[in-house]
């Protein structure tokens, strides 16, 4: 039986889950500005290659459904340790936009 999650980790799941959206929203337009050699993950650029940008898309939309689920887990096992979690989360995500940023997006 699934329990219920405690609504005040929502504004938590959706910043995390609008952080991940944001990299990858910078992404398509700076790979399609400076190339897609200019991406450092190896998975991303052969899945941009094969299938477009719909690839790294779908990798995207995969690690955010697992990042999510992971910090649902948190939630109900560990919730003192659900902010520390989602932080790294954001944060790992916000290098991802600066990196779109400032190497695609401003050149």
């Amino acid at each position: 039986m699934l329990r219920s999650m405690p609504n005040r980790f929502a504004a938590v799941f959706a910043a995390v889950a609008a952080v991940e959206l944001l990299d990858l929203a910078t992404f398509v337009p700076a790979i399609g500005r400076v190339g897609i050699g200019a991406e450092g993950n190896p998975l991303a650029r052969t899945l941009y290659l094969s299938l477009g940008p719909w690839g790294p898309a779908a990798l995207k939309a995969a690690g955010v459904a697992i990042i999510l689920l992971a910090l649902a887990r948190v939630v109900r096992r560990y919730p003192t340790f659900v902010f520390p979690s989602a932080a790294l989360a954001t944060g790992i995500g916000l290098f991802g936009v600066a990196s779109n940023v400032a190497f695609g997006l401003l050149r």
